[in-house]
């Protein structure tokens, strides 16, 4: 067996609407349980738990752009006011390489966790002699799924 490769955070992206958040600088992907207790006279000292529902959200942490062309904050806030639907892909991009951003834009990762979420909040931050920034939450509604070939033995870095 060899050893595992590591994929490196800049590697992986959040993607909205098959299109990947511009300037982003940070990502999160986070899957939650809500237990129930199903403690007994039978179970001892030790409590019982069985999980009663699965949730999933995510964030991303980005640098704040005024460009008309990029998926960045004036988009997600029409996405946020229509309360719209959005598609989510969590991956590597099918494109990535070490040289930055391709000309053409990133594309879908081959594989990612995707579902449809909401957007839960849209932070806008312009500190005085520093960048603008912005925060997005989305929450999931319905299913996390992984997409093609999507485990931890298929997870494959192309910038490695």
């Amino acid at each position: 067996m060899s050893k595992a490769k590591t994929v490196l955070g800049k590697d992986l992206m959040l993607f909205t609407n098959a299109k990947a958040l511009a300037l982003a600088t940070s990502c999160k992907l986070t899957v939650s349980a809500e237990t129930m207790d199903t403690q007994s006279k039978d179970s001892g000292i030790w409590t019982d738990k069985d999980i009663k529902s699965l949730s999933w959200s995510g964030s991303s942490d980005n640098a704040f752009s005024a460009d008309k062309d990029v998926n960045g904050y004036d988009t997600l806030f029409a996405l946020m006011v229509s309360c719209a639907l959005v598609d989510i892909n969590f991956g590597i991009p099918a494109n990535a390489t070490k040289l930055g951003i391709p000309d053409a834009g990133w594309t879908l990762p081959a594989s990612s966790y995707a579902g449809k979420a909401r957007i839960t909040s849209l932070d806008l931050n312009a500190p005085d002699g520093d960048k603008a920034t912005y925060t997005v939450n989305f929450e999931g509604a319905g299913p996390l799924t992984p997409t093609s070939g999507t485990s931890a033995e298929d997870v494959k870095d192309p910038t490695a």
